[in-house]
């Protein structure tokens, strides 16, 4: 999905009331292996204006992802 359309839903969803981890939630429904999470979660960070670190702690502190490390480069798990 391209960054402008990324944007674009992100800006929708704040219009209904959503909050970012709540957006991030939504995102990673159904998405298995914490490194492929964990890049979900930077991607959409950056679109939502988020550094990837600020992403990563927030979807932590929200239960999404097991940890607040980067994602590895080398593996899809």
């Amino acid at each position: 999905m391209s960054k402008r359309a990324l944007q674009k839903l992100i800006e929708m969803a704040r219009r209904r009331g959503m909050s970012d981890a709540e957006i991030l939630h939504d995102v990673l429904q159904n998405v298995y292996g914490g490194t492929r999470r964990r890049r979900l979660v930077v991607e959409w960070g950056e679109a939502m204006g988020l550094e990837a670190s600020d992403a990563l702690r927030l979807a932590f502190s929200a239960g999404l992802i097991p940890s607040v490390h980067a994602p590895r480069e080398d593996d899809d798990g």
